[in-house]
């Protein structure tokens, strides 16, 4: 066969071979059609009769980073809910102090990660540290600076109130501050009365509940009532939030002494802190609770090593003494 013959053949081939693409494959092109952003990845000397093939590398790694992404919001969600890894690393393994307590809880506070937990989830009453949430209650629905005046009936709960007294005018600044120092329960009844005990006491126990704090009940305002009921893996919860939401509480219960005005008198009365941890170095800030169901409790946060650790001790006879056991023991075996 001639040579011409063979061109024309193989032309004849090559038109055969479009017209039956073209047939098969109505988008079939030579030249690749490329979108205004996708030519722009395709580099300047790359030859334009080459088919650009689609970027896969680019798609599965885009894939795997909406993976990692999703994979890291986890991550985050699971620290949010105590899941981080802890502030402290243990150093040492010494002996627990032995405590005589109901319950006792020490934990980072703000992984939540315990670094010794007995009966943390057994309800025990609260007693006065009922009175955090309380204030907490009171910063979110009273102005600071709202006048209230002390009737008898909130003074019926604790006649031997000496801080307070009836008909005495004062500020709601004030009684945060008698309410957290010296744990007044009149100035308790006198916040709650003032925007409604029975919806003030919703509000704690609705609160309660958003903050996840499924083993928590409120039936009073000071905690008198051994109704009022927590756990301590729930006091971690409420206090985990005070730390966050209300720093100002804790600011209050750090101070050692204030003076207070009684605006119908224009008296000032010295209050002083109850709690022995009060104006000490490294004390963030706390509760301090007592009946005769509760026994002594006390909830304490202090910075120790630029992190705050949570020491919490319910039902015990010496509960500063315990925390302070508790404090001790962590210095020897965490950094």
């Amino acid at each position: 066969m001639s040579n011409n013959a063979l061109k024309f053949l193989f032309l004849f081939v090559i038109i055969g071979v479009v017209l039956f693409s073209r047939a098969a494959y109505p988008n079939f092109s030579i030249l690749p059609s490329l979108s205004a952003n996708e030519a722009e990845t395709v580099p300047s000397s790359s030859n334009p009769g080459i088919l650009a093939l689609p970027t896969i590398a680019t798609d599965m790694q885009a894939s795997v980073s909406a993976v990692s992404g999703s994979q890291a919001s986890e991550t985050v969600s699971n620290a949010a809910e105590g899941g981080s890894t802890p502030a402290f690393s243990k150093i040492a393994d010494t002996a627990t102090p032995q405590l005589d307590d109901a319950a006792v809880l020490v934990a980072d506070l703000q992984s939540g990660a315990p670094l010794l937990s007995l009966n943390a989830g057994a309800r025990w009453p609260m007693a006065s540290l009922t009175k955090l949430m309380t204030a907490a209650i009171v910063f979110d629905n009273l102005p600071i600076d709202q006048k209230i005046t002390i009737t008898p009936a909130m003074f019926a709960v604790d006649p031997q109130e000496y801080t307070l007294t009836v008909g005495g005018t004062y500020t709601v600044s004030d009684l945060l501050r008698i309410l957290l120092l010296p744990s007044s329960n009149v100035a308790a009844e006198a916040l709650a009365n003032t925007y409604g005990r029975t919806q003030f006491l919703a509000l704690m126990n609705a609160k309660a509940e958003q903050w996840g704090m499924a083993d928590t009940y409120y039936d009073d305002p000071s905690g008198i009532s051994s109704a009022n009921e927590s756990t301590a893996h729930d006091l971690l919860l409420l206090t985990q939030k005070i730390d966050q939401q209300y720093p100002q509480i804790f600011a209050i219960t750090r101070t050692p002494h204030v003076v207070v005005v009684n605006l119908t008198t224009s008296g000032k009365v010295a209050v002083n802190s109850i709690d022995n941890f009060s104006g000490t170095a490294n004390f963030i800030g706390g509760k301090t609770g007592h009946t005769n169901e509760a026994s002594g409790n006390l909830l304490t946060v202090f910075n120790y090593g630029g992190h705050p650790l949570f020491i919490l001790v319910l039902g015990t006879n010496d509960r500063f003494g315990d925390s302070t056991k508790l404090y001790n023991w962590v210095k020897a075996n965490y950094r």
